[in-house]
């Protein structure tokens, strides 16, 4: 089916509504959105229901509704474009102005300030948006704690920087908002987590001073047979550490997987022990208890 909009579409295709008004009435605009077969990406820019709403895209959006000629996508909307793990939020954009272009923040739209440096930004197809170690950076100062070092756990594993390349970009803001946190954050932060649920049981181990296991340890037979992966490892107490995240350990093969894993350890010596996002979220402090009192008795 043809479409009033097909001939007024960007390369990316987005509908700008100023060239849709300079083609139809109004009401054939709000009628297109009513029905959704258009859909508001941001004030005033609107995306047909069978084009998909890829990050670049996303991203090329925010920056055309801001109004700021040199703006720059950052933040979240940057991390989307860069593949980086960051929270479910895509209607909300964020992007980064100079001082002078502030604008008052809106429900789709965030705008920040911190002044972008050379070097700090790369354009893709056209798009500008803030490099891997400047948006890690600011995702750094603006993410709840948790949120934060699984984002920088996530990029750090896939080698999308090294941590002096942000650690590099946070010294050049010379203090300032965020700065501190930001740095206790990338500290935090070592790379090896799976997934934001070893990421946070690690903080909640951390924060309460119990030990922090091995990270991603091959545990092996005595005839060298992988026996299992595990999340973490205390080798000497062999006490595993399993963190049950439902986007991997809820399909089936990995519960049969998991079943096996677990079966197979006991052989071996070891304890296991698992722990699902409600016992860490919900009870930390119960999580670190039961890691200390079976270190304790392994110990002994």
């Amino acid at each position: 089916m043809h479409e009033w909009w097909t001939s007024l579409l960007e390369p990316d295709g987005l509908l700008l509504r100023e060239k849709a008004l300079t083609a139809v009435d109004p009401d054939d605009v709000l009628t297109a959105l009513r029905s959704g077969r258009l859909r508001r990406i941001q004030r005033g820019i609107y995306l047909p229901r069978r084009i998909e709403a890829v990050p670049l895209v996303l991203a090329r959006a925010a920056l055309i509704s801001s109004g700021v000629p040199d703006a720059v996508p950052s933040h979240q909307t940057a991390a989307r474009v860069h593949q980086i793990a960051v929270p479910e939020d895509h209607c909300i954009a964020h992007v980064t102005v100079t001082r002078d272009e502030r604008r008052r923040n809106r429900p789709d739209l965030r705008f920040y300030t911190r002044s972008i440096r050379c070097g700090e930004v790369e354009t893709h197809d056209g798009v500008p948006v803030t490099t891997v170690a400047r948006t890690l950076a600011d995702l750094a100062t603006s993410l709840e704690r948790t949120r934060a070092v699984w984002a920088l756990d996530d990029a750090l594993r896939r080698r999308f920087c090294a941590k002096a390349d942000i650690l590099a970009v946070i010294e050049r803001w010379r203090g300032g908002s965020g700065c501190v946190s930001a740095r206790d954050r990338l500290d935090e932060a070592d790379g090896m987590a799976e997934s934001i649920l070893e990421t946070a049981g690690r903080l909640v181990l951390r924060d309460r001073g119990v030990p922090l296991p091995i990270p991603q340890h091959e545990l092996r037979a005595p005839d060298g047979t992988l026996v299992a992966r595990l999340d973490g490892a205390y080798i000497r107490e062999k006490v595993a550490l399993e963190f049950d995240g439902m986007d991997s350990h809820g399909l089936p093969e990995a519960v049969f997987r998991d079943r096996w894993r677990q079966n197979g350890l006991p052989e071996l010596g070891w304890t296991v022990l698992r722990f699902t996002w409600w016992d860490v979220m919900r009870d930390p402090d119960q999580v670190a208890a039961i890691v200390q009192r079976t270190l304790r008795r392994r110990a002994s």
